[in-house]
């Protein structure tokens, strides 16, 4: 997977074509259920399917949803209207309306003409993503959590997948340039990976990857997941953090991995890894792609100037 299939502009006979019981298997949106206070009411997206783990909890007397960034809710899909409808708490009871949008709101499949109590298990679809209303976390959220962490991680190295990294910075980078707030990412590879796989054997390189992830996240911060890209490439997504903060943990990242060989069946392996460091601060940063792609530029700077070494610069 190379990022997000395009969304398809669709209009409200289109939208009706996909029922909303088709979804009920697809992946979820959540956080831990210790984080919604009992009796608060919350909506899960189910479809599309998305990595990042969030349930967004209605606390506030009015909750917008919508595709423009400035909404409480937002949502990746151009089918949906910049202020597309409203989740409103009035008194103990939560009522959903649609805000004149142009493809319409629809509660378990019927049209919303008018201002609609939500009772709890209501699925609400606005272009082509379906969100799920609970009026309280349950026993069902736990075990969507369950279904979320298997779905987001990479079987091998337990590091986030590549759906988990391309999905959240999806969702982060239009946040972050619309507040203005800091985003970096740190590449990383491993430096000359194939001669492991050849001197020792494909599973003594397997078994350095899930060494080398879990030894990289053991250093992170929880707010800064590794992700696999694929191979013996990995991501570390720093929200709220400046380029220069970011290079100092590339450095940290660094020096841990070439200070400790890993234990592997056929004896400890030494391993060193290169890194290349990017912010969202660059003036031609626009898109994940751009993104990712000036990471891994400064990634192979690092791998000519030598490898076992951080780039933030090409010059």
């Amino acid at each position: 997977m190379t990022g997000k299939l395009p969304v398809k502009q669709i209009d409200q006979e289109s939208s009706e074509q996909r029922t909303l019981a088709d979804t009920e298997g697809d992946s979820f949106q959540l956080i831990p259920p210790a984080d919604v206070r009992s009796g608060h009411g919350c909506v899960m997206q189910i479809c599309p399917v998305t990595a990042p783990a969030e349930m967004f909890r209605l606390s506030n007397q009015r909750t917008v949803i919508g595709r423009g960034p400035s909404c409480d809710i937002p949502l990746d899909d151009n089918a949906v209207s910049r202020s597309h409808a409203v989740i409103e708490l009035d008194g103990s009871n939560y009522f959903v309306s649609d805000l004149g949008s142009r493809n319409g709101t629809f509660v378990d499949d019927k049209p919303l003409r008018d201002r609609h109590r939500l009772k709890g298990g209501e699925l609400i679809r606005l272009g082509i993503t379906i969100l799920k209303f609970m009026a309280s976390m349950a026993e069902e959220a736990t075990y969507h959590t369950v279904v979320h962490e298997r779905m987001a991680r990479d079987p091998l190295t337990q590091a986030f997948n590549r759906s988990y990294l391309m999905s959240t910075l999806e969702k982060l980078l239009p946040r972050c340039q619309f507040s203005k707030l800091p985003l970096a990412v740190i590449m990383i590879d491993i430096d000359d990976f194939k001669k492991i796989n050849d001197s020792y054997g494909h599973l003594v390189g397997d078994q350095v990857l899930r060494a080398f992830s879990e030894q990289i996240s053991q250093t992170l911060r929880e707010d800064h997941p590794l992700c696999r890209l694929g191979g013996e490439e990995f991501v570390v997504i720093c929200e709220q953090t400046e380029l220069q903060d970011a290079v100092r943990i590339a450095e940290g990242i660094r020096l841990t991995v070439a200070s400790t060989p890993f234990s592997t069946p056929s004896g400890p392996v030494s391993v060193t890894c290169s890194l290349g460091v990017v912010s969202l601060s660059m003036s031609d940063v626009g898109t994940v792609n751009e993104l990712l792609s000036r990471a891994d530029e400064r990634l192979y700077a690092a791998k000519t100037s030598g490898r076992n070494c951080v780039r933030s610069r090409l010059d």
